[in-house]
């Protein structure tokens, strides 16, 4: 497994700093698992709350966008 600390991540659903880990090498197949996701606010970072369903869908949302900004981030 891989650790993967994303300190910011601008989405047309906001702007997110995501840690977390990837169970393979090849990015486009792993698995990600979330750890951490805070979203930026008004005042700062926020944090979600992971087991919210909102937050759960948001996360199967962003999940192919974590993926290409880690692949880029590797190359």
């Amino acid at each position: 497994m891989n650790n993967f600390n994303i300190s910011r991540i601008n989405t047309d659903l906001g702007i997110f700093r995501i840690s977390g880990f990837c169970c393979d090498e090849r990015l486009e197949t792993s698995k990600i698992i979330i750890e951490s996701i805070e979203v930026m606010g008004t005042d700062g970072w926020a944090l979600l709350n992971l087991s919210h369903d909102d937050i759960i869908n948001l996360i199967n949302e962003l999940t192919p966008k974590i993926i290409v900004h880690l692949q880029a981030k590797s190359q």
